[in-house]
């Protein structure tokens, strides 16, 4: 199950500026995908939309269980401090295309 985030954050809370913020966010970025492993989640990748200062975080999850646990480590929910964080189910091109087809 594919799993996006979507992280959003004020110009005055961007890390990219704010050194309040930016040791967490390094220790995200650096961190995300061994944080993830203990859960049995698999980090895909993520983008940035700097303009609108959003963060995207594409995950694999064998279940949403798994995310929200994974969620609510400490190291993983370093962006609830700064962040509204929205969580997501998503269906990659080739799900989207079967659904449509059958």
């Amino acid at each position: 199950m594919l799993v996006m985030m979507a992280m959003k954050h004020s110009p005055e809370t961007c890390p990219a500026y704010e050194s309040k913020y930016r040791d967490l966010s390094v220790k995200w970025f650096e961190n995300v995908g061994s944080i993830t492993a203990k859960y049995g989640v698999k980090f895909i990748d993520s983008w940035t939309d700097h303009p609108m200062h959003t963060l995207y975080a594409l995950f694999d999850t064998p279940s949403m269980d798994n995310m929200l646990k994974c969620s609510m480590d400490p190291d993983m929910g370093v962006g609830m401090a700064f962040n509204k964080i929205r969580t997501f189910p998503v269906m990659d091109h080739k799900q989207t295309l079967a659904m449509i087809k059958k």
